[in-house]
């Protein structure tokens, strides 16, 4: 291939592009005799949703940098492209692009599941498309002939795997606990997703005040979710605060000592007259009066119990906030769940799949739960139990996709129980090299956090549960691959090779063992984190898996940290019950931001479309570009007046130096197979300059 007398980037990058489109470079390289060793790595997969941008060229480049790097080293390297094709972000784009306004709710039969899934794969494969030309662009040398596919049944049968070891190992649960929810895309959500989207918002500081049963006071409490009162079971104290009693127009309110005065403020109460003081601990067990029951019946029903609005002291209540005195609502609020479940406290949740209050609760049925807010405290202002109505800004998490406001309910879900891997997925941890101590303390934090995993959705695009319950005996079966599942059915309304996905897998017929009864899958699919998450597994053979995991190397960006490296860990930690990671080193990458520093985004018009960059600008220069501006922890400005500066003479200057090298050594007849770095030494010219002196 003959080399331009000028340096036209441009020009250039065709002619390059062209000449390597015109042999097997794959093939040359893994029939190459000197590479004998073979190694793997993993993509984590793009989700196909959307157009790729500026942002997901920098870990692309790193990737191809690693592979190239390697190969000359002497390795074979499996570099497989990978596609993430399930899950929310698919199923959501589907819905905008069948004009679906009301979401997963307009969707009533198998019909409908059908037409969303087919839309789901076409959205797949139209955007498939677009990232396979920005790689071709780009110059990456993945193989995209064994791309794997998370939507491909082969996947989600292995996939299945994780399932049984963790149902093996006890690590699988299904149970009722507190979940993060999301309103709109109607689903659950885990807790390493919900913290992926923290953001500041504003929301109603409120205090009102509930008499107690047996005493001429009041208590004044605080919470910043107003429509919870509607599921309110206890108020919280510290037992090792001080707790005044306060003279205020001729009540008595009872308020945690730390936060008297500056509560005293808020409350614009100029004043009050401090009678007496009670540790948090005494106020234990004193039932009080809700103020709102004559419009709530199912929650008077159960003020009747006499452990039904207590107030308990609890170590996690804060005395720095509010009034010290805080609201608990089981049915909204995980430690809330936690001290219910301890004391036996009933759950009261009258709330809906749309978030939507149910009949049981009474003057709010029909609301959405966060619109109740307003209704619910003018009710509070008519019953002279409204303290003060204030705003409060605050970080509160938002849905990763829709950006909704994500409200807290108990639900059934399935849960991988991640405390009952005990130190496993710790020891895994430490076991890595990150290369930078910043995400490495990151992400040992974040997986000793060992939360439960929530991996069911209640949606129907994904890698459905294979579990099915009888609603008779209640007794369940759990088939993790086809082979089971044919075997047990007595039914196969679409034959012995129908699809994995809803709605064919829940046409099975399956009678129970035990009463004959149908059984019905449970309608869950699982979290789309679960399913890269299981990528170095399921994308290959086992014995592929067996002698390639883990694998050397693994990157993506900093985000990941609770995303990708998150669910890989953990699961291949479950998959094996061992202390061992699927990869022995891991490069976390920060973010690329416009060149102001802003985060790219398109409400603010800034995001750079990756098709357009390197249609526009030499694709040399870009590679170069987020190898040369910053160290791969650091965040990215992109500037393009910058990628033509700098970068451009660097590149210029060493395609100028070859040239200079190419032409000198054609007029010397530079044969290179006979001056080999042998023969140098040989000749003594590779000895330092000052040898002898």
């Amino acid at each position: 291939m003959e080399l331009a007398k000028e340096f036209e980037p441009k020009k250039i990058e065709d002619s390059v592009r062209s000449y390597l489109t015109s042999i097997p470079v794959q093939k040359l390289i893994f029939d190459s005799e000197n590479k004998n060793q073979k190694i793997t790595f993993i993509e984590g997969p793009p989700t196909m949703n959307g157009e790729p941008h500026a942002g997901h060229l920098r870990g692309r480049v790193f990737k191809d940098l690693w592979y190239r790097f390697n190969t000359l080293r002497g390795f074979k390297i499996i570099f497989n492209a990978g596609w993430d094709t399930q899950g929310l972000p698919v199923e959501l784009q589907a819905e905008k692009e069948l004009g679906m306004t009301k979401g997963k709710s307009e969707i009533t039969d198998d019909a409908g599941i059908e037409k969303l899934v087919s839309e789901c794969k076409k959205i797949v494969h139209k955007y498939h498309e677009k990232w396979i030309s920005v790689d071709r662009q780009l110059g990456m040398s993945f193989n995209q002939e064994n791309a794997y596919w998370t939507y491909k049944d082969e996947f989600i049968e292995r996939e299945w795997q994780f399932l049984k070891k963790a149902h093996e190992n006890k690590i699988l649960t299904e149970g009722y606990r507190v979940v993060a929810y999301c309103p709109s895309c109607q689903t659950s959500l885990s807790h390493a997703e919900v913290n992926q989207g923290y953001e500041e918002v504003t929301d109603p500081s409120l205090y009102y005040k509930v008499k107690l049963q047996d005493e001429d006071s009041f208590l004044i409490v605080w919470t910043t979710m107003p429509f919870t009162l509607v599921t309110d079971a206890m108020v919280g104290f510290n037992p090792k605060e001080d707790y005044v009693y306060a003279k205020v127009n001729g009540e008595t309110w009872i308020v945690g000592k730390t936060r008297l005065d500056e509560f005293m403020k808020e409350a614009r109460v100029e004043n009050y007259s401090v009678l007496k003081s009670s540790k948090g601990k005494d106020f234990d067990g004193k039932k009080y009066v809700h103020p709102l029951l004559d419009q709530i019946p199912g929650l008077l029903e159960l003020a009747k119990k006499s452990n039904y609005h207590i107030a308990v002291s609890e170590e996690f209540v804060d005395v720095n906030t509010g009034s010290g005195i805080v609201h608990l609502s089981p049915a909204n609020g995980e430690e809330d769940y936690n001290i219910a479940t301890k004391r036996k406290v009933a759950i009261f949740n009258p709330i809906n799949d749309e978030v939507k209050f149910t009949q049981d609760a009474g003057t709010y049925a029909g609301l959405f739960v966060r619109d109740a807010d307003e209704k619910i405290t003018q009710a509070l202002r008519e019953k002279n139990a409204l303290v003060r109505l204030g705003k409060i800004k605050h970080k509160y998490p938002l849905c990763w996709r829709s950006h909704h406001k994500i409200v807290w309910l108990a639900r059934r879900e399935y849960f991988y129980m991640l405390d009952r891997l005990g130190d496993k997925a710790i020891k895994a941890a430490e076991a890595v090299e990150y290369f930078f101590d910043q995400p490495k303390n990151r992400f040992l934090e974040i997986i000793k956090e060992k939360h439960p995993w929530c991996i069911s959705r209640e949606r129907f695009w994904g890698c459905p549960l294979p579990i099915w319950n009888c609603k008779n005996c209640w007794h369940t079966e759990l088939l993790f691959s086809r082979k089971e599942i044919v075997k047990a059915a007595s039914e196969l309304p679409d034959g012995q090779n129908f699809e994995l996905h809803r709605p064919w897998i829940d046409r099975i017929v399956i009678n129970c063992k035990k009463c004959k009864s149908r059984m019905q899958r449970e309608e869950f699919v699982l979290d789309t984190w679960h399913n890269s998450g299981s990528a170095p597994y399921s994308s290959l053979t086992d014995d592929e898996y067996k002698k390639s995991i883990p694998a050397p190397f693994l990157t993506e960006g900093i985000d990941q940290t609770r995303g990708w490296a998150y669910t890989l860990l953990i699961e291949n930690v479950i998959l094996n019950n061992k202390p061992v990671s699927p990869f022995r080193s891991f490069l976390f990458q920060g973010h690329v931001l416009d060149k102001n520093g802003n985060k790219m985004s398109k409400s603010l018009g800034n995001v750079i479309d990756a098709s357009q960059l390197l249609e526009k600008y030499p694709v040399d220069l870009i590679r170069f570009y987020f190898m040369w501006k910053s160290s791969p922890i650091e965040p990215l400005n992109f500037d393009t007046d910058e990628l033509m500066s700098r970068p451009y003479q660097v590149l210029s200057t060493l395609y100028h130096l070859h040239l200079y090298f190419k032409q000198n050594s054609d007029y010397d007849k530079f044969d290179s197979s006979k001056s080999t770095i042998k023969w140098a030494k040989d000749q003594k010219l590779l000895a330092p300059s000052d040898q002898g002196h």
